[in-house]
């Protein structure tokens, strides 16, 4: 059969298929002419040793050493439709290496050699590989390898070579080597995409190499292009909507198309699936409630008008949404830190959904109230949960050393922090449009009048449902924590349900003689309220005071103390029984007593 039989054969097979849409340049030399190439001096067409038919495009043995290129116009758009480039190509008995290469450019905007970009496949385009490879190329020169073969290109090889770029910007690059009996295809991206003007090869040789490289069957078409996902967007906590390059076939959209999972696995269900009201190329994808961050939608079965099925698709994207007002609150703020200490301010997420940390900003205010010193939280791609807590700060290293209540992975390490005053000042969150979305003004006559120094005292968030800006929704961190809660639950947090007053000797008879087994006595607590001060005492069974255990200690509305069965003087006591004698006011002046026993004895068999 004459090589313009099967050529013929190749594209009403590919009509058939649908596939091919038009041809934008096919070459087979056939008419022993290169009219309309340029830049042909270094070329011919001939006879010799040709690759197929009974002439083939063939560098000239008269060339000068150095580079030989040969261009065509072929006009076309990547952004507008899939492209495909084949072509068989032969060199002599000689190996590739950085003085002798060559490719075949695919898209060229000129045909000045040391300007082109556009794409181009072939050998050695970097000077550091004979495999055969698909590089960008920017002026002039290889910038970004797209995808490499695993063909390494030797002497006196002849190959047939195809290459394919679809809209949404994926490579295909297809080899078939005279002598095995399959092709091989790897595959690369690249969502650059731009129209082109021509078609060429491009020879870099030595003299003894000139006239030994052939080309023939170069074909360039246009083919129909395949449905694909052009764009996810993330609607509402329930809802996404996928653009498609061109129109759906509406009998193709079933809810059994989608898989949506989340980071860890787990399945979240797919509640509807519908075209998009008032547009063919859109669908509405409603989602059942989830918890995770990065989700993955499958997406496959959906086809175009034609009812060509798209290719199976996984889309990975961020369930987050942009922080608005009301949906992260300012939860406890040190403006006056200790000596040798920093600031930092602690966030809580109140929403539903997942906050992006890196859409965050903290700020302060000048003395005409202007915004000032307004700073990114974090550039890291960082998600703050429902309920979580954001610690922020200069240095988390030094906050953690300085508090015994504290948790690590909440911090957040910020390359600028705003400054705030030990006297009063505002603290300001925003989100990147710059909307406020919280903002509290504090002082530090906010403190507990019972403090002896305010320096290193956090100010805690007493209820996430009263105003940021309410004095009384404010209070010093009690002591009994360590005067701060960075990361955890505040200590004057308010509780929504009514709580009795609680004092509980744990465990009723403990024996402090140090064999590991109950030698410490807990006395727990649990108030109606955070904010009281405690005084604790211990009295034996005649009445005489022996240990005066916590005195004006501010206290959480839960907590502890401890006491080790020792005096005053660090003695350990005789066995006997123990009265504990815990005392609490708070500042309106309100005060409560608990009167508690407990037995101190030895070992208990």
């Amino acid at each position: 059969m004459h090589k313009s039989d099967l050529n013929s054969f190749a594209k009403i097979e590919n009509l058939n298929r649908n596939d091919t849409i038009s041809t934008f340049f096919s070459d087979d030399f056939e008419n022993n002419s290169i009219s309309g190439w340029k830049q042909t001096a270094d070329w011919e067409v001939s006879a010799a040793e040709k690759i197929s038919g009974t002439v083939s495009l063939k560098h000239s043995t008269l060339a000068a050493s150095g580079n030989s290129a040969i261009f065509h116009t072929a006009n076309s758009d990547l952004n507008s439709s899939d492209i495909e480039w084949s072509f068989t190509l032969k060199n002599g008995n000689w190996d590739p290496s950085s003085a002798n290469r060559f490719w075949f450019y695919l898209c060229a905007d000129t045909i000045q050699t040391d300007l082109i970009s556009g794409w181009a496949v072939g050998i050695n385009l970097s000077g550091s590989s004979d495999l055969l490879e698909l590089w960008r190329i920017r002026n002039g020169k290889a910038d970004s390898l797209i995808v490499q073969s695993d063909l390494d290109w030797n002497a006196s090889t002849l190959a047939t070579i195809t290459a394919k770029r679809a809209v949404r910007g994926v490579w295909t690059l297809n080899y078939h080597k005279s002598g095995e009996a399959k092709s091989k295809t790897f595959t690369g991206n690249d969502p650059f995409a731009t129209a082109f003007k021509n078609i060429g090869i491009y020879f870099n040789f030595t003299p003894t190499r000139a006239g030994q490289l052939w080309i023939d069957d170069i074909s360039v078409v246009q083919l129909a292009t395949e449905l694909f996902i052009q764009k996810l967007t993330l609607i509402d906590s329930k809802t996404l909507t996928l653009t498609f390059n061109k129109p759906i076939n509406p009998s193709s959209i079933r809810s059994q198309n989608f898989k949506l999972t989340d980071e860890t696995g787990e399945n979240i269900p797919i509640n509807q699936a519908m075209a998009t009201k008032g547009s063919d190329k859109s669908i509405d994808v409603s989602f059942g409630k989830t918890s995770g961050i990065e989700l993955s939608l499958s997406v496959s079965g959906i086809s175009d008008l034609s009812w060509k099925i798209m290719n199976p698709d996984t889309k990975t994207f961020s369930y987050a949404f942009t922080p608005e007002v009301g949906s992260i609150l300012i939860n406890e703020v040190l403006f006056n830190p200790f000596s040798g200490g920093t600031d930092f301010v602690e966030l809580v997420n109140v929403s539903e959904q997942a906050i992006p940390v890196s859409r965050l900003r903290l700020s302060t205010r000048d003395d005409a109230l202007a915004l000032k010193q307004i700073y990114p939280i974090s550039a890291e791609k960082r998600y703050l949960k429902p309920g979580e807590f954001l610690v922020c700060t200069k240095d988390p290293t030094i906050v953690a050393s300085q508090y015994i209540t504290n948790n690590p992975v909440s911090f957040c390490a910020m390359k600028s922090f705003p400054s705030y005053s030990d006297d009063f000042g505002t603290v300001v969150l925003l989100n990147d449009s710059l909307e406020i979305l919280d903002e509290f003004s504090y002082s530090a006559k906010m403190h507990s009048p019972f403090l002896a120094n305010e320096e290193g005292v956090s100010l805690e968030r007493i209820s996430l449902e009263k105003p940021t800006n309410e004095p009384t929704n404010w209070a010093s961190a009690a002591s009994s924590v360590g005067f701060a809660t960075p990361g955890l639950p505040n200590s004057q947090a308010g509780s929504e349900t009514k709580i009795q007053d609680e004092i509980t000797p744990e465990p009723k008879a403990f024996s402090p003689n140090d064999d590991g087994y109950n030698d410490e006595l807990t006395i727990k607590f649990k108030l109606s309220k955070p904010g009281y001060i405690a005084n604790v005492r211990i009295f034996d069974s005649v009445g005489r005071q022996v240990r005066f255990l916590i005195k004006n200690q501010s206290l959480a509305q839960e907590g502890n103390w401890l006491w080790d069965g020792r005096d005053e003087s660090g003695q350990k006591l005789t066995i006997g029984v123990y009265i504990i004698l815990v005392e609490v006011f708070d500042q309106g002046g309100q005060t409560k007593a608990f009167k508690k026993t407990c037995t101190l004895t030895d070992r208990l068999e």
